[in-house]
């Protein structure tokens, strides 16, 4: 990405010209940021180099909501090496702590996969406290009781962290500014995808039928427009991926100005039976390219990352501050999973034969392969990478 303007004489330095095509020079230098802020170069410490890509992430922080910006920086991958690793437990001796994906890693959305309970479990007595930091549309109480039904013990984890949660809390931070007329674009069966609850702590907000009466949008899932309401209308996006679903009524809302909340950023995702589904993130993508503005909340935006480094550091009894305190990130995302953990100084720790990349890799896993298709995908490389998240 080409940057715009003129480079401050503060810029000539090489590593701050290639943060400067990530981040504007102009919005740079009113942030402030000098030569001693620069990224570390080849041979400083890998922590540093960390602690750069965390802390430049955490202060490209959008002032009106706190939700980071992501864009991909285009690290260098010459000389980083990817650990291929047999199950938890040799990661477990190298990281204090570990946030978790849960769909594509933990279960398939009906059933966890075979081994994972084990490893929390073993995790949980090894001292290592763990959270779930998922791209769940609903509320993180409620995925938190959905755990069982699946085979998964709650209390092995230390909590549980959804984009819906996220949005939620924006959702009551800010009614003032949004308003209080939501259209709700959600599932049909809501009790059964976990939304049937969402508004009960909000009684400030109302469910609009139409972009007319309406303040806001938001996606908290694709089957239903004007959910909740008496002009609720049912598709089937989720298995087609038809804009035609939407295209009127997004044009509508963007007239008047409506802007977009996305409680869950994903695009695609792997369903039992190996299709793949249509989600929210790819409807906010729609509503952006027809020139709507758009919230993220989840993966790989960083406040999702920093509450569970919150949640972490308080488990195990250290500060937030403490850069000694190491946590990995295990994702089944190229783009969500590895690219958010990297961005805020998480190692990432990808997945590859339960999740949304898997029939890429169907021969094993090959670094030579992985670093090829995150090239291909200009993402940052992952620290290491296992088949299935067992012990």
């Amino acid at each position: 990405m080409a940057a715009q303007g003129t480079a401050p004489e503060q810029f000539e330095d090489e590593a701050l010209e290639n943060f400067a095509e990530i981040c504007n020079l102009e919005e740079a230098a009113e942030k402030g940021y000098s030569r001693e802020e620069r990224k570390p170069r080849i041979g400083e410490s890998k922590r540093a180099r960390n602690k750069w890509e965390g802390w430049h992430m955490r202060h490209r922080i959008t002032p009106e909501t706190g939700i980071a910006l992501s864009r991909q920086p285009m690290w260098s991958q010459d000389g980083e090496s990817i650990a291929i690793c047999g199950g938890v437990a040799e990661l477990a001796y190298r990281y204090d702590a570990f946030s978790l994906d849960q769909y594509g890693v933990l279960h398939d959305g009906r059933e966890a996969y075979p081994g994972v309970a084990d490893a929390l479990s073993k995790l949980q007595a090894a001292g290592k406290p763990s959270v779930i930091l998922s791209n769940y549309a609903g509320r993180s109480e409620r995925q938190r009781q959905r755990l069982p039904g699946i085979g998964l013990d709650p209390d092995t984890l230390t909590g549980v962290i959804t984009s819906g949660e996220l949005a939620a809390n924006y959702m009551s931070r800010r009614r003032e500014k949004l308003g209080s007329r939501c259209l709700w674009i959600a599932w049909s069966q809501r009790e059964k995808r976990g939304l049937h609850d969402f508004f009960d702590d909000m009684p400030d907000y109302t469910l609009a039928a139409d972009p007319e009466h309406a303040d806001f949008v938001l996606v908290s899932g694709v089957e239903a427009i004007f959910a909740g309401t008496e002009a609720e209308t049912r598709v089937d996006y989720e298995r087609d991926g038809n804009h035609r679903h939407f295209r009127r009524i997004f044009r509508e809302c963007i007239q008047y100005g409506l802007p977009m909340l996305c409680a869950n950023p994903d695009e695609r995702v792997v369903r039992p039976g190996g299709w793949r589904a249509y989600l929210g993130g790819s409807l906010a993508k729609l509503y952006e390219e027809l020139g709507g503005q758009v919230q993220y909340f989840g993966k790989p935006y960083n406040a999702c990352f920093e509450q569970a480094r919150s949640l972490l550091c308080e488990a195990a009894g250290r500060d937030e501050t403490d850069e000694d305190f190491r946590i990995c990130h295990v994702g089944d995302s190229i783009h969500h999973d590895v690219s958010g953990a990297r961005m805020v100084g998480f190692n990432a720790a990808f997945v590859v034969s339960t999740g949304l990349h898997a029939g890429i890799f169907l021969d094993g896993i090959h670094e030579a392969k992985i670093r090829q298709f995150c090239a291909k995908e200009q993402v940052p490389l992952p620290h290491c990478t296992m088949d299935r998240f067992v012990w």
